[in-house]
């Protein structure tokens, strides 16, 4: 069996990052303390990112890729309409969620960046403009196709600042609801 590869450096440097939000928030995110939990020289991490705006840039667009992907992947699996759209963001957000390395890194990376660099939030903005855009395609189904997606937010969010108190089973059966509801529109 072969080995396991090593991450990349860049990439430990991103989960350390990732990390250091976690242990002590967004506001006291330095990139000494990044370094450190990377096991790189400051030297290293500035290879790699040559400022904290450079690496909180670093942090919104591997989370964002990563999304992309996980959606171009099912969109194959689903229908050129709509409603095959949404099925399809369902299914990436629910992907994304099951890792919980990426679902809760993303919020946490895109609001540091955000206090800390406002302008790095203008891809996120860019994709969730192209995601509304798809949905404006349902017609007059757009306020179900739209309400479908910002539920999903909603509890994405709710679960992300560990606010929501729901079961396990109460959260899954959520989701069918909002899979059920976004079947329910034209072309599903």
């Amino acid at each position: 069996m072969p080995a396991k590869a090593r991450p990349s450096a860049r990439h430990r440097i991103l989960e350390a990052a990732e990390q250091v939000i976690r242990d002590v928030g967004a506001a006291n995110l330095t990139l000494d303390a990044v370094a450190a939990a990377a096991g790189v020289s400051k030297g290293g991490l500035l290879y790699h990112f040559a400022s904290k705006e450079a690496l909180l840039k670093g942090m919104v667009d591997h989370h964002l890729d990563m999304h992309e992907a996980v959606l171009a992947e099912a969109r194959t699996r689903h229908p050129d309409t709509p409603a095959g759209y949404l099925r399809a963001y369902i299914e990436a957000q629910i992907e994304c969620a099951k890792d919980e390395a990426h679902e809760p890194a993303a919020a946490r990376s895109f609001l540091a960046a955000a206090a800390n660099f406002p302008a790095l939030l203008e891809r996120p903005r860019h994709y969730e403009r192209r995601h509304f855009e798809e949905l404006r395609k349902a017609g007059v189904a757009f306020p179900r196709a739209a309400a479908v997606s910002l539920a999903l937010d909603g509890l994405f969010f709710c679960e992300v600042f560990e606010l929501c108190s729901m079961t396990a089973d109460e959260r899954a059966q959520v989701v069918e609801e909002l899979v059920r509801m976004a079947g329910d529109l034209p072309g599903a």
